[in-house]
């Protein structure tokens, strides 16, 4: 599990690929059309990608890795981890076609050490993420709260 771990890190550190691929994903129910891009080897929405390499960077700044374990889910996936919680097995998974992790903002970040985790809750908001699920310290929503842009620039310096 460690070099799972690693890898995200790696992954993470590295650019969202160029490539993009533009795919139908779910709001409230809803089919979307969302484009996805690649970061650390996971799928986002593209806002929400440059806003995670954005945050990334700053906490690369203060000494804290910031890795993704989880994004972009499809349809067929989002129903597999629902038929598994609701059979007990697994964490908490919404609905299919209710979840944010079907529209790409939602992020699962590793949360192994007590500081990323201390990070985030002070700086996230900054950069447009919020935790949005109670008992889930590792998931995080990008909600463009408007104050990324500020952060941003403190994060180029």
């Amino acid at each position: 599990m460690k070099w799972l771990w690693i890898w995200g890190i790696l992954c993470t550190l590295c650019l969202a690929t160029a490539d993009a691929r533009t795919v139908t994903g779910y709001k409230h129910g809803q089919k979307l059309t969302i484009k996805l891009v690649t970061v650390g080897g996971v799928e986002l929405e593209a806002a929400t990608a440059k806003a995670f390499r954005t945050m990334a960077a700053a906490a690369r700044k203060a000494g804290i890795e910031l890795a993704i374990r989880s994004g972009f889910r499809s349809h067929e996936k989002q129903k597999q981890l629902y038929r598994e919680y609701k059979k007990g097995w697994g964490h908490l998974a919404a609905k299919p076609g209710y979840s944010n992790h079907q529209n790409g903002k939602a992020v699962d970040i590793y949360i192994d050490d007590y500081r990323v985790y201390e990070w985030l809750r002070a700086n996230a908001k900054k950069f447009g993420f919020k935790r949005t699920v109670r008992r889930e310290a590792w998931h995080w929503e990008y909600v463009r709260t408007g104050g990324e842009r500020v952060a941003a620039r403190h994060a180029r310096r």
